[in-house]
């Protein structure tokens, strides 16, 4: 299970000044207790967890490079139910690239592997710097 979590960190601004700005990331644990661990980890404890919730995320599609954002895929799945309606059910990935034509390009690859049957809805930037 993929949770959001959102860190406050004191850093330098341009002007050697120190901001309190909130970073977020992502992670892949069991429980929210690890989420925290994970969290705290990423500044040896010299943060504060300001938030941690469980994500819609259900798959990350490639690793996080360095220098580009993390994109957030809608996918919906369209079926017919036992009463004959037609039914949607979104499904949302990450993925890492340089911008929206890169990310768009690598999720309709990776709707090739097998997803054929879902449309690609949309793609957002996401504020996630990074998976821990």
């Amino acid at each position: 299970m993929f949770y959001e979590i959102k860190l406050k960190v004191e850093k330098e601004n341009g002007k050697g000044e120190k901001k309190e700005v909130i970073e977020h990331f992502i992670t892949d644990v069991e429980l929210f207790a690890e989420a925290e661990a994970k969290g705290l980890e990423q500044y040896n404890g010299d943060c504060d967890v300001f938030s941690i919730t469980r994500s819609n995320v259900v798959e990350i599609v490639n690793e996080k490079e360095e220098d580009k954002p993390f994109y957030k895929a809608t996918l919906i799945d369209i079926f017919i139910d036992d009463n004959g309606n037609e039914k949607e059910t979104k499904y949302y990935n990450l993925v890492c690239a340089k911008d929206i034509t890169e990310a768009n390009r690598l999720m309709q690859e990776h709707m090739r592997q097998g997803l054929n049957d879902m449309r690609l809805d949309g793609i957002v930037k996401t504020k996630i710097i990074d998976l821990i």
